[in-house]
């Protein structure tokens, strides 16, 4: 009876020994297929409507030795399109008395289509919300994550658009940080870009934004990036 005690209490220590770490490098590998949300440790991840495919990941540290996950996930259409992306980075593991807030990480840039900063610094929290037209080739990506996600849509001869709108969130509480892109195509026909979606409050973008079809387009992904920030936002820290 005693050495049976000793080795379920050596089990128990070893179980122990598993971090947030360890199983983010366990699971979800490539290839997972994924809808409604990723579940990380810090939090959940919103997922847009429709299944996303895992077809990136990467293990990132900081000079603090602070691990943080890095994960890209796909939208492929059964036309072998690229539909959206979902890239986004979150800490694993939460260090006592440590804060991610960064001064000026929620300013606009020139690239912003819409901006809007909720939070900045406020008793260590940070909220922003910015869309971009951004280019998708990751050709010459240098992140382990981008490289992957590269490889994959090369390999399964997935057609990538030039470009897609971004809606590019970043959430921080103290030692909880996510940042997070969602990339739609916004080259498909109205409806096809966020399906299911009707704005509660319609968008109006007042320049030009190449056809009429990319600018509705445009307008529909922006109301969407607006209606759904704070549900992004609980969804993690809540």
């Amino acid at each position: 009876m005693y050495k049976k005690l000793i080795v379920l209490a050596t089990a128990a220590l070893l179980s122990g020994c598993v971090t947030a770490t360890t199983q983010f490098e366990n699971e979800m590998p490539v290839g997972t297929v994924l809808t409604d949300r990723v579940i990380t440790p810090q939090g959940d991840v919103l997922l847009p409507p429709g299944e996303w495919t895992v077809i990136g990941k990467d293990l990132f540290r900081n000079n603090s030795y602070h691990p943080f996950g890095q994960v890209v996930l796909a939208k492929i259409a059964d036309n072998n399109e690229l539909d959206g992306l979902v890239v986004y980075t979150t800490a694993l593991e939460s260090h006592a008395n440590y804060g991610f807030v960064a001064t000026g990480a929620c300013d606009a840039t020139d690239d912003d289509l819409y901006h809007k900063k909720s939070a900045n610094q406020e008793l260590g929290t940070q909220a922003c919300l910015s869309v971009s037209d951004m280019n998708v080739s990751l050709s010459n990506a240098i992140e382990g994550h981008l490289i992957q996600a590269g490889t994959y849509l090369d390999v399964h001869e997935v057609d990538k658009p030039e470009t897609m709108l971004f809606s590019k969130y970043r959430v921080v509480r103290r030692s909880k940080l996510l940042m997070v892109q969602y990339g739609f195509n916004y080259r498909q026909p109205i409806g096809d870009v966020i399906p299911g979606f009707t704005p509660t409050d319609k968008f109006t973008y007042d320049r030009q934004f190449g056809t009429e079809l990319w600018k509705s387009n445009l307008e529909t992904v922006v109301a969407w990036s607006k209606e759904k920030e704070d549900l992004i936002r609980s969804t993690f820290l809540d």
